[in-house]
């Protein structure tokens, strides 16, 4: 069972010579094993692991269970399935001369620098980069306490605990991926310049001190939670 994958999003960054490869496990809870902590109920419900494409096919949750239940059972068979699954992908970017990108939390939450820090350490040359909800880990990115090639944005909710932690990572310099109601999005928003995060899954070439606009896909469309910021006309 290979472990890496691939989606829509991702593959645009072929065009601009990045090739990434993406781990999907079952999103938090939903392996009845939880990958996902920090998640809130408006982050839970409008998951595109479970909401959006072919995400949603049975067969996909199927797949997504079974890597979830062999990450908790059997560790360290998981990981060595995981190198060999990352070295194939890099002979594959290496290949056609492309930037070799992984993303390791596709619909997942797993500190993988104390978890398995071993892998950034085997593949030196390879740009690893992930989403967060864990404030302290999006911390120690923006003050260089993080794998050199290990790049996280943290991830906007609705909860006041999420937000105060979301400007705690903004004062330290880090990203802050927001996930709008639709585009056009403000130049600046909460102090910080905004770059189109749809245009690509590039994060790791995000100018440090960000804010990543994402238009609300799936389920988001029909958030009424606060999860999806809703834009005025003034800020558009």
């Amino acid at each position: 069972m290979g472990l890496l994958g691939t989606s829509t999003k991702v593959e645009k960054g072929v065009g601009k010579g990045v090739l990434t490869a993406v781990m999907y496990l079952s999103p938090a809870d939903e392996s009845g094993r939880n990958v996902c902590p920090h998640a809130t109920p408006g982050c839970k419900a409008a998951c595109l692991g479970h909401s959006s494409g072919r995400m949603a096919m049975p067969m996909h949750k199927q797949v997504r269970k079974r890597k979830t239940d062999w990450f908790f059972d059997d560790r360290p068979a998981f990981l060595v399935a995981l190198m060999v699954d990352i070295e194939r992908h890099k002979r594959k970017a290496d290949k056609a001369g492309m930037v070799c990108a992984v993303r390791l939390n596709g619909t997942s939450d797993i500190p993988w620098e104390t978890v398995a820090p071993g892998i950034f350490e085997r593949f030196p040359t390879i740009q690893f980069y992930d989403y967060t909800k864990h404030a302290s880990r999006a911390v120690a990115w923006a003050q260089g306490r993080m794998p050199p090639n290990y790049h996280l944005t943290f991830s906007w909710a609705e909860t006041a605990r999420n937000q105060a932690e979301a400007v705690a990572v903004m004062a330290a310099g880090g990203n802050v991926a927001v996930v709008f109601s639709a585009p056009p999005y403000p130049d600046v928003w909460r102090g910080l310049p905004v770059v189109d995060g749809d245009e690509d899954d590039i994060r790791f070439r995000d100018p440090k001190g960000c804010i990543v606009g994402l238009k609300a896909k799936g389920a988001a469309k029909r958030d009424t939670s606060g999860f999806v910021v809703q834009l005025t006309k003034i800020e558009r």
